[in-house]
């Protein structure tokens, strides 16, 4: 049996400053071109799991698979010369990005840490995620936020991931530019089988783009299952105060299980 592309088990990280775990005994897995959506209130540790997952931060206890092998304690760059295909986009690209290079220079820079070839692999990707022509040697605050954010995806699609960590892409966005920004996403992964963590506030953008919806809460995951069934029919009483009150839309009662 083909073991999934992600496995998260009973992961527990803890930042240096607090003396209790951020994130507590989380279990997930992520199927290859799939789409699990995480939602939780602000402050839940959505982020701070996501970076865990990109050896950003430590992981105190648990373990991380990909493809079945164990990358628990492999640090970033060990990752990206090893061939772990994952990658993130940020929230904001203003923060995200280094104002100082060319959007070309950001676009191939995790190969050039790779030590891969970059010869047009900016114009391609460039072209691909709808950049103008003239955008390659212009620097990020010459941009609008929408080209920011195709350029950070761009970037973290440079090294062929097999899987994107999207922590609220959109949110900064005006609602026009996050249709188009989310249309581009589902769009590379029909073309690249490409597999999402999407990490969200709005019920209206998890339903779009999830099969599976994990809920979290105060640093755990205390419901997980196909996003028409978390959505719609939430179990968890805490996944039904959650959908009325943080994200968009109406929310159900929790069915009793």
């Amino acid at each position: 049996m083909t073991p999934p592309l992600l496995e998260v088990d009973a992961v527990t990280v803890r930042h240096r400053a607090r003396s209790a775990p951020t994130v507590t005994g989380v279990s997930l897995s992520i199927e290859a071109g799939k789409t699990l959506g995480i939602v939780g209130e602000s402050g839940c540790g959505k982020s701070t799991l996501a970076r865990a997952l990109l050896g950003l931060l430590p992981i105190q206890a648990g373990t991380l698979r990909w493809q079945g092998r164990d990358i628990t304690r492999l640090r970033p760059r060990q990752r990206l010369q090893g061939g772990i295909g994952m990658q993130i986009v940020f929230q904001d690209p203003n923060g995200s990005l280094d104002p100082r290079p060319s959007a070309h220079d950001l676009i191939v820079e995790p190969l050039v840490v790779a030590g891969r070839p970059t010869a047009g692999v900016a114009q391609a990707l460039a072209e691909r995620v709808g950049l103008p022509a003239d955008a390659l040697p212009r620097r990020a605050h010459q941009f609008s936020g929408g080209q920011r954010q195709r350029i950070a995806i761009a970037r973290a699609l440079a090294g062929a991931p097999q899987l994107l960590i999207l922590d609220e892409p959109t949110s900064a966005l005006d609602l026009s530019v996050q249709a188009q920004i989310l249309n581009l996403l589902l769009d590379l992964q029909r073309e690249q089988h490409l597999a999402y963590l999407f990490i969200s506030h709005d019920r209206a953008v998890v339903r779009h783009m999830a099969d599976d919806v994990a809920v979290m809460q105060r640093g755990r995951i205390v419901e997980c299952g196909p996003a028409a069934q978390v959505l719609h029919a939430p179990r968890h009483a805490y996944t039904a105060e959650l959908l009325a009150s943080s994200l968009s839309g109406p929310a159900p009662a929790p069915v009793e299980a």
